[in-house]
């Protein structure tokens, strides 16, 4: 059974406090805080801009939807405290407008959609620090965000993907590689897949990512051997004022 905390883990105080799945008490349970908690604890109170793709776990949305409104956006909720001085995004593709706030403002995009993602990061006006995508899972739709969205990540930035171990079988297309797989292929790149990217996409990925890493969901739900590389932690190449080159 995962712990509930780990020594000085703030960050997984307000995941469980707020029902984040980022934690260790709520729906999943993934534990991925120990990681955030690694890579942002000495940017606390740096002016990052982040966005997070994704704001209501599907089983609340599905199974209990009257909760909703008093969950409001779970992770938002956890930035917001965690991050003070960071200007915070959030994108889903339900309507979630009225849980903006003055620390976190929330749009509705398909991240599925080229044009809808360009549009939100024309409207946001500047690149993003960091970039977490925790939407609908289905690898096509990683693959599309991951696309259109890296060029809007600043040099040197960090774009985070959860929950690689799991497709959703409503919405996984079969012949699509499963994004996991692309990102374990992608440094050498490794021929035979078939990704929803075109050509210009592939080449901007294979000269611009400096560095993937990957790190396990603790999850109970599933065994280790599934959540291995649930995680991946994506470092752009170039120099970020304020992000160590190391990261």
């Amino acid at each position: 059974m995962a712990p509930e905390l780990w020594p000085d883990d703030e960050l997984t105080r307000l995941a469980n406090r707020y029902c984040s799945d980022k934690g260790t008490t709520y729906n999943c349970a993934h534990g991925y805080t120990r990681v955030y908690q690694a890579l942002l604890a000495p940017l606390r109170e740096a002016p990052l801009r982040m966005l997070e793709i994704g704001l209501v776990h599907g089983q609340v949305q599905a199974e209990r939807p009257q909760d909703i409104d008093q969950l409001a956006c779970p992770s938002l909720r956890m930035w917001s405290d965690y991050l003070p001085r960071a200007e915070i995004h959030g994108l889903d593709i339900v309507d979630f407008s009225r849980f903006s706030n003055e620390r976190a403002r929330v749009w509705q995009a398909d991240q599925g959609n080229r044009g809808e993602l360009d549009a939100v990061a024309a409207k946001v006006g500047s690149k993003f620090d960091i970039i977490i995508d925790d939407g609908s899972h289905a690898s096509h739709h990683q693959q599309i965000s991951l696309a259109i969205l890296f060029r809007h990540l600043a040099d040197g930035g960090l774009y985070i993907v959860e929950d690689l171990h799991y497709q959703p079988a409503g919405l996984e297309l079969p012949n699509i590689t499963l994004t996991r797989d692309f990102l374990r292929g992608l440094p050498e790149r490794r021929p035979g897949m078939r990704l929803a990217l075109d050509q210009a996409d592939y080449a901007y990925l294979v000269e611009h990512v400096q560095s993937i890493r990957f790190f396990d969901s603790i999850s109970p739900r599933w065994p280790l051997a599934v959540t291995a590389d649930a995680l991946a932690v994506i470092r752009k190449t170039g120099h970020h004022p304020v992000i160590p080159a190391g990261y």
